[in-house]
C-alpha cells in the first residue's frame, strides 16, 4: 500500500467547504513533519494579484509537487467549475511523487471529485 500524508482537520475541511467563488486553493505536503501531513501553500499566488492560470503555472515550483483546487469557467459554459490540478513538475524526486500519488485519493475524496485528471498530455510552456 503506497503512504499517504496525513490531512489535518483544518486542511480538510478547507477543502470541503471550497466553493466555486473561492480563491485558489493549493496545497502541498510537508515531508519534514512527522508522520508528513498535507498544508495550505499561501507562497504561490499574492493575495493582490489577479488571478490567472499563467500567472498559477509561472508561480508553481520546479521541485516540489502541488495540489490545486480551483474554479474555472470555460468559455462555452454558464457556470465555473471545481478543478482539482495534480501538479508533479518533471524532475521532482521520486520519493515526493510517490507519497503525492499515494495522497491523491484522499484529496479526491475531499473534494467530492473524483474524475480529477492525473496528468497533462501536454508540459505546460511557462514565459
Amino acid at each position: 500500500m503506497a503512504q499517504i500524508a496525513t490531512i489535518p482537520p483544518a486542511v480538510a475541511n478547507e477543502l470541503k467547504r471550497f466553493k466555486t467563488n473561492s480563491a485558489p486553493l493549493i496545497c502541498q505536503i510537508d515531508k519534514r513533519a512527522s508522520p508528513p501531513a498535507l498544508k495550505i501553500d499561501s507562497t504561490v499566488l499574492d493575495e493582490d494579484e489577479e488571478f490567472s492560470i499563467e500567472t498559477l503555472a509561472s508561480n508553481l515550483p520546479d521541485g516540489a509537487p502541488r495540489f490545486v483546487v480551483l474554479a474555472y469557467k470555460p468559455s462555452h459554459e454558464d457556470f465555473p467549475k471545481v478543478v482539482l490540478i495534480n501538479w508533479i513538475p518533471t524532475g521532482c524526486e521520486p520519493a515526493s511523487s510517490m507519497l503525492h500519488v499515494g495522497t491523491l485519493p484522499a484529496i479526491e475524496r475531499l473534494t467530492r471529485y473524483p474524475k480529477a485528471r492525473r496528468g497533462l498530455t501536454q508540459p505546460i510552456k511557462r514565459s
